[in-house]
């Protein structure tokens, strides 16, 4: 073999298209999935706690320089007002969080 004949032939090698091109697109499709199904699971899962949580904060940020408090019925409580023990369920006590009455 000559020196030319090398030469095409490292040539050849190095210009030949793998044969695994497309495998780490599908390994990509797979990752985005099974990230998908994991934020779904969680979304369902913590979705009431989040929404809660969510609510109590847009509350507070909206009536930031309001002096009344709110009680466990939803009723609105004059400032220095607490709500009676009885809005809570047996074992419970009333918490005080922000602008509104909590059973904790």
């Amino acid at each position: 073999m000559g020196r030319t004949e090398s030469d095409a032939t490292v040539v050849l090698v190095m210009t030949r298209p793998s044969t695994k091109s497309g495998q780490a697109l599908i390994e990509y499709a797979f990752l985005m999935v099974l990230l998908a199904t994991i934020t779904f699971a969680v979304v369902a899962l913590a979705g009431n706690q989040l929404s809660g949580l969510y609510s109590d904060l847009n509350y507070e940020f909206t009536h930031l320089t309001d002096a009344s408090t709110i009680a466990p019925d939803g009723t609105t409580l004059t400032p220095g007002a607490t709500p009676p023990a009885s809005d809570c369920a047996p074992g419970q006590v009333l918490e005080l969080r922000g602008h509104k009455w909590k059973c904790k």
